[in-house]
């Protein structure tokens, strides 16, 4: 009777250390792909990541907000109307 139950343990552990590094592979994959979707930097702004494309647009339009130009309206460009 003991030597089935001792059978029994190890294909149980060799289980569990399967059954964990499938989720261990799931978790690292999901962190990977949330990553690469919310702060990925690439060359072309357009192809970045959501938190990115963001930024660079308040960037942009704090750059192009002239101190000259009270009555400015569009700060996708720096000129004044």
């Amino acid at each position: 009777m003991k030597h089935f139950n001792d059978n029994r343990l190890k294909s149980q552990s060799g289980q569990i250390l399967v059954e964990y590094i499938l989720l261990l592979l799931i978790a690292v994959s999901s962190a990977m792909i949330l990553t690469t979707s919310l702060v990925g930097r690439r060359s072309d702004v357009n192809d970045s990541g959501v938190l990115i494309k963001s930024w660079h647009k308040i960037i942009t339009a704090i750059g192009n907000d002239l101190p000259d130009c009270p009555n400015q309206t569009n700060f996708d460009s720096p000129n004044c109307p």
